[in-house]
């Protein structure tokens, strides 16, 4: 069932939430965590009083993630020892039984009341996973891109935390019976694209990568690494080594990343001759209030009717679709001006079109044929 982003169920049913998904995406670690504080915020025990400030969160600010990176991050700063045994991103081990999991919930609760005086600081910002799974999803929309325009792309990232998908044309992709991206690169994402029809596959060629984030995480530093890595999953290794490479390309590839809010970086951008602004944005939507929504929309209006053929926009998301929060998150692009391909087929510029479907963490990418959507709205 999909739940609007303004929603504000209460703690209890968030983290019931969170616990479904998380066992969905693979994480019985988290899956049993978010259980067992559900259960817990029912009444008016420790976590109800530590985290009652927070208790009007509506859905779309994640709290139950914000929740569980800042135990992961005290974890990762080896202030939590007793909890570092149930992690395996320390060496610790998940636990299998009933009693493992009392144990486990046990040490989380007891770290987060240890370290009650940080949560403000650890649960202000929206979760910054930046999952390098995501630009599996925008490099075959680059592809499409290049296949429409043959011109050179201006990348823009909102909401781009540390950017790291900004250099999704530099990661190596694999599927069955074939692969794309360059072959010598750290990152490689195996098994990434199925169904079908796949991209085109052309060389699009990236001359801009910029992205913006109200709090833009340096991944240069140990800080802005151990920020990053605190959101990921401690019981999902592969994530860990999707990361670390995609720390290793970053350091290969440049991108410029500004502190700006997203609406104010789309009025600085303007189409320029002879190259395709592309702009886009994952997992970023459901932070976003209503007014802000809003303006994002307009001001991708702004930039529609400044686009041409000689430099047209294209808005990428990987986002759920409308205002809604669900299972999936679809790949949808919107074209000014309307490249060929759509116009034979009948689709108007500007027409929400989806792609593909993706997983939370992005992976893999299941292609289908171009689907229009009715939804107002990304």
């Amino acid at each position: 069932m999909s739940h609007d982003y303004d929603d504000s169920p209460g703690l209890a049913a968030l983290f019931a939430r969170q616990a479904h998904a998380a066992e969905a995406h693979g994480s019985v670690l988290y899956a049993g965590l978010c259980r067992a504080a559900s259960l817990e915020l029912v009444g008016q025990g420790r976590l109800r009083e530590l985290l009652a400030p927070w208790l009007g969160a509506r859905a779309g600010d994640m709290l139950p993630l914000r929740v569980l990176g800042a135990a992961h991050r005290l974890v990762l700063e080896r202030r939590a020892p007793a909890l570092a045994l149930w992690f395996p991103s320390v060496g610790g081990h998940a636990p299998a039984d009933a009693a493992g999991r009392d144990s486990c919930f046990t040490a989380w609760v007891d770290t987060l009341v240890a370290h009650a005086d940080r949560l403000p600081e650890l649960l202000a910002a929206p979760p910054q996973t930046n999952d390098p799974g995501r630009a599996a999803s925008l490099a075959g929309v680059l592809h499409l891109v290049d296949d429409a325009w043959h011109l050179p792309i201006r990348l823009h990232e909102l909401g781009t935390s540390a950017g790291l998908n900004l250099r999704a044309d530099q990661v190596r992709i694999t599927w069955e019976g074939g692969a794309v991206g360059p072959i010598e690169s750290p990152l490689v994402l195996d098994d990434a694209w199925i169904g079908g029809p796949l991209p085109p596959l052309h060389d699009p060629v990236v001359v801009e990568r910029v992205g913006c984030d109200l709090e833009p995480v340096d991944v240069s530093t140990v800080e802005g690494r151990l920020h990053l890595t605190s959101f990921v999953w401690p019981d999902q290794s592969e994530r860990f080594e999707r990361l670390r490479a995609a720390f290793t390309l970053a350091d290969r590839v440049p991108a410029e990343v500004v502190r700006r809010d997203l609406v104010t970086h789309l009025h600085t951008l303007r189409p320029q001759e002879g190259t395709v602004l592309v702009v886009w944005h994952s997992s970023t939507w459901m932070y976003l209030d209503a007014a802000e929504r809003a303006a994002v929309s307009l001001a991708f209006d702004d930039l529609a009717a400044l686009a041409s053929e000689d430099a047209p926009v294209v808005h990428v998301a990987r986002e759920f679709v409308g205002d809604r929060l669900d299972t999936g998150f679809a790949v949808v692009t919107q074209w000014w001006p309307a490249p060929q391909a759509h116009v034979a087929a009948g689709i108007p510029r500007g027409t929400e079109i989806q792609h593909a479907d993706t997983p939370a963490h992005g992976l893999p990418v299941t292609w289908m044929p171009l689907r229009v959507l009715s939804t107002n709205g990304i």
